[in-house]
């Protein structure tokens, strides 16, 4: 896997780029697939919602959360699972 890849994404009605590594651009998409929206859409939002710092440092962030509150997610399931 590549480890940094620009990419061209529209934001805000305006083009810019974004070097992240080849898995977070597949997270990314992964993200925006789940949520129905474009990469796009999602990196916009991102932007929209979460703007700390610079925009690939605001991606990179955001798809960390997302991953562990999905593992907290799963974790909490299986917790309730077994005590039932």
């Amino acid at each position: 896997m590549d480890l940094d890849l620009p990419r061209n994404v529209r934001i805000r009605g305006m083009r810019t780029s974004m070097r992240l590594e080849g898995f977070f651009w597949l997270a990314l998409r992964d993200i925006a697939k789940r949520a129905g929206i474009s990469v796009p859409a999602l990196c916009e939002r991102i932007l929209r919602e979460n703007h700390r710092g610079n925009r690939t440092s605001a991606v990179r962030v955001f798809v960390l959360n997302w991953f562990r509150e999905a593992r907290a997610q799963r974790i909490g399931r299986r917790r309730r699972t077994k005590a039932a």
